[in-house]
This record gives C-alpha cells, sequence and structure tokens, in this order.
C-alpha cells in the first residue's frame, strides 16, 4: 500500500497516513485475515467500500506497534471507533484522496484531515462564531483549517452531539501550527492543543489529549 508516513508522535502514540489509489479488489486482497467486509458493506458504494478497507489496513497496520493481538474495532454508541475494553484509543479519518489513522495505548485522541475547498467558505456561518470568522476572513486555506480542527475535537470528545458554532470554540496559539480549542459543555469546559499541516492539497489536524490516560 502506499504509506505515506508513519509518525511516532511520543512514546505512547503512532500517526499514520496512506495515499489512497488502490482499487476495492487490490484492498480486499491487502485486508487482514480475521476482517471480512460484511453484506452492507459490499453493496455499499464503491467510495465507501475503499475508505473502509483502507482505513481497517491501517489500523491493524499501526496497532502492530503496540500488540500482536488480534483485536476488533468496533463503534461504540456514539460511533466512534473503539478497541474492547478501551485498551488502545484510536481515531480515523479519510478523504477522496487520503487516510489517516492515529492510534494511542494511553491517550484519547482524535484527527481530521479535509481537501482544501471553496465549500468552507460557503458553510463557514455554520460553524464558526463571528470572532472565528473575523480571525480567518475570507482565507480558504484557514477556514479549511477551522473546520477540520473542530471536526478533530468532535472525535475526541464524541460523548454527546455536539454544536460546532456553540460547544467548540478555536483561538490562535502563540506556537507554529497549533491551534488553541475548547470543548464547552453544560458540564465542561477544557483546553486541547490541536496540531496542524498541509499535505497534497489538503489540512491533516490532530490532537492528544494527554489528561486521559491508560493505566
Amino acid at each position: 500500500m502506499p504509506l505515506l508516513e508513519t509518525r511516532q508522535l511520543n512514546p505512547h502514540t503512532i500517526l499514520g497516513i496512506w495515499s489512497l489509489t488502490e482499487t476495492v479488489e487490490e484492498l480486499t486482497q491487502a485486508l487482514p485475515a480475521h476482517l471480512q467486509p460484511d453484506t452492507l458493506l459490499q453493496q455499499a458504494h464503491v467510495r465507501r467500500q475503499r475508505e473502509w478497507l483502507a482505513s481497517r489496513i491501517l489500523v491493524y497496520s499501526l496497532l502492530k506497534h503496540f500488540t500482536q493481538q488480534v483485536l476488533p474495532l468496533l463503534c461504540n454508541e456514539h460511533g466512534k471507533p473503539v478497541f474492547p475494553e478501551n485498551r488502545y484509543f484510536v481515531s480515523i479519518t479519510h478523504s477522496l484522496e487520503l487516510i489517516a489513522v492515529l492510534i494511542s495505548d494511553k491517550h484519547e485522541v482524535g484527527i481530521d484531515v479535509e481537501l482544501v475547498s471553496p465549500k468552507a467558505l460557503r458553510v463557514a456561518h455554520k460553524f464558526l462564531t463571528d470572532a472565528e470568522r473575523e480571525q480567518t476572513g475570507d482565507q480558504i486555506d484557514k477556514t479549511c483549517l477551522y473546520w477540520s480542527a473542530k471536526e478533530t475535537l468532535y472525535k475526541l470528545y464524541s460523548r454527546k452531539q455536539l454544536i460546532f458554532k456553540e460547544n467548540l470554540l478555536l483561538v490562535p496559539s502563540e506556537n507554529n501550527n497549533i491551534l488553541s480549542g475548547y470543548v464547552q459543555t453544560e458540564n465542561l469546559s477544557k483546553l486541547y492543543q490541536i496540531h496542524f499541516e498541509t499535505l497534497q492539497h489538503h489540512i491533516l489536524t490532530y490532537c492528544i489529549d494527554t489528561s486521559t490516560t491508560n493505566s
């Protein structure tokens, strides 16, 4: 598979990025032996099949850095991918061209990738506050960055339905390639550091919640 990069972000967290070029047939052949696409997936659109297959191949490739056990990848009640007994944390994202996966054996993680597109400007009023729109202006790249950063926060928190414009707030950081992001609900106000970079006309964002740990 055309794995662009595997990056050890810290001793407990690894990132994988893959350029998706294979056909469904090629991906199916590369799928780990313990995984078999179900009937619903086989009936899905070709794009959805390729994304599912590629993401699972990448997940299990990265998981080998932590364990040789064959662990099922499930979805919890919020639709978040999880391993049983929460022994490892995982987040998955994909576009038409890229798949990215973040796995940690200690920390909650979130990741997102977005193609840089004018579409973000057209819907910015739906997910950005007035203050955030002042920060992004009419810049396509920066608006896509804020969109992706909020998607990363949404995936990281993933405990209840959040409103991007009300519960997920972003402010610039003094550090290059980092945004500060807040998750705010009735019972929580928590600050996160969101890392970002550009890759093949995409914005990649990710966050590692070092306040959460597995023993």
